[in-house]
């Protein structure tokens, strides 16, 4: 880290003053230059002098990092962080190097706090394995300082991750963690806090198998988000509790989802949610009324935003609900055609319902290539799809992927 000598320079230099400026009539040119190349050490009425004309406290300067660089740092660092959560990943070993020679002696602050949750998040993305120690440390910081939505913000990230290893049952374990602190030290969480935490709750039982409770409790947040006028996760709250009601064939309460999830269109008029109740209602015609010609305009409908340049969509929603409509409607040559562009599930999609519904898909893709004799192509699909499955929980995909996977096998094992 820096001297004193190096701060007080970069402080003068920042402020534009020259030597004699900031030596005043109390220090010598020639003294100040020694203290600022560390050949001579200042008194504390010197210090005093030298803080007062750079409009700091004589302790910032003693300390190794002054609460002004901090502040600085953390300036650039946001706009750089920033880029990095809509994706862009260029700065993020450069986001790493700017904030590692400060760690070590970050005091107790909000600026402190939020450079290490920065720095946990940027390690992450870099792909360090590195991150849990400064999101611990960001974490206690925070509670500290009772900023307790960044503090709950913190446990959010690392179920995130978890979620991403599909290690649901430590992430449902890590949301239950921050429950129980809050309850036992009486933090007063935010109401829109409190909605967050059960919609975090809700979305891990449904991923490890607690359906009953998972269900219950997303329809009970969709209630409390409501109340509390907190709309940040309502859409994903409908779609959840839309896939919940396809689950149990209960069509009247998948409409109702659909219906609220319309009028949020309306409220928001953000294209993303258009987008999301397209695709969601392909998925409920093709999977659940049979409506395999009105899926297939709903995905079109979704196809058309795919245009709009001001939001990037994934394309792999788009090719594997027209794939799958286009193959249930035994327009096979088209579907293929569609198929081909349906390449993988998007890194960014962590939910088992998510997973398991687009890895359905898949499996239709290998019956297309099955319907015209690429076997080989169909089974390595059919394999791949069936592995990716095998320890996620059991919902009606599971049947399609497991039945298609043994089929194609069969037929690959009748021609050797």
């Amino acid at each position: 880290m820096d001297s004193l000598g190096t701060r007080i320079r970069k402080l003068r230099k920042e402020q534009k003053l020259t030597l004699e400026a900031l030596a005043g009539d109390r220090l010598t040119k020639g003294m100040l230059s020694q203290i600022e190349n560390d050949k001579a050490k200042p008194s504390m009425e010197s210090l005093d002098y030298i803080a007062e004309r750079l409009g700091v406290k004589a302790s910032e300067l003693l300390e190794q990092v002054t609460s002004s660089s901090i502040r600085h740092l953390l300036e650039q660092v946001e706009i750089l962080f920033a880029e990095l959560k809509l994706g862009h990943t260029d700065h993020v070993q450069q986001i790493v190097e700017m904030i590692k020679p400060y760690v070590e002696d970050l005091s107790l602050s909000y600026e402190a706090g939020r450079l290490l949750y920065i720095y946990a998040a940027a390690q992450h993305h870099a792909k360090l394995t590195t991150w849990e120690s400064p999101l611990q440390q960001a974490r206690f910081m925070f509670k500290e300082i009772n900023l307790l939505s960044h503090w709950f913000e913190t446990y959010i990230f690392e179920s995130g991750i978890l979620s991403e290893e599909r290690n649901y049952k430590m992430a449902y374990s890590c949301i239950l963690q921050a429950k129980e602190e809050a309850e036992q030290e009486k933090y007063q969480l935010d109401s829109r806090d409190t909605v967050k935490m059960a919609y975090y709750i809700s979305i891990f039982q449904l991923a490890i198998g607690e359906y009953k409770e998972g269900k219950q409790l997303i329809y009970e947040t969709i209630t409390n988000a409501h109340k509390n006028q907190f709309y940040s996760y309502i859409d994903d709250m409908y779609r959840i509790g839309a896939f919940c009601a396809m689950i149990d064939h209960d069509f009247e309460q998948v409409e109702h989802m659909l219906n609220k999830l319309e009028q949020y269109r309306i409220f928001a008029e953000q294209v993303s949610v258009d987008a999301l109740i397209f695709v969601l209602r392909a998925h409920y015609y093709n999977n659940y009324t049979h409506d395999y010609q009105q899926a297939l305009e709903e995905i079109e409908r979704f196809g058309s935003l795919m245009h709009n340049n001001s939001v990037i969509f994934e394309k792999n929603f788009y090719y594997s609900e027209k794939g799958k409509s286009l193959y249930l409607l035994g327009h096979y040559e088209e579907a293929k055609e569609a198929f081909e562009h349906f390449t993988n599930v998007p890194p960014f999609v962590l939910h088992p319902f998510d997973i398991l519904s687009l890895n359905e898909c898949f499996s239709y893709k290998a019956l297309c290539y099955a319907q015209f004799g690429e076997l080989t192509t169909a089974y390595e699909i059919a394999k791949m799809t069936y592995k990716d499955s095998q320890d996620l929980i059991d919902l009606p995909y599971k049947q399609k992927i497991e039945e298609t996977y043994f089929s194609i096998k069969a037929q690959i094992n009748s021609v050797q």
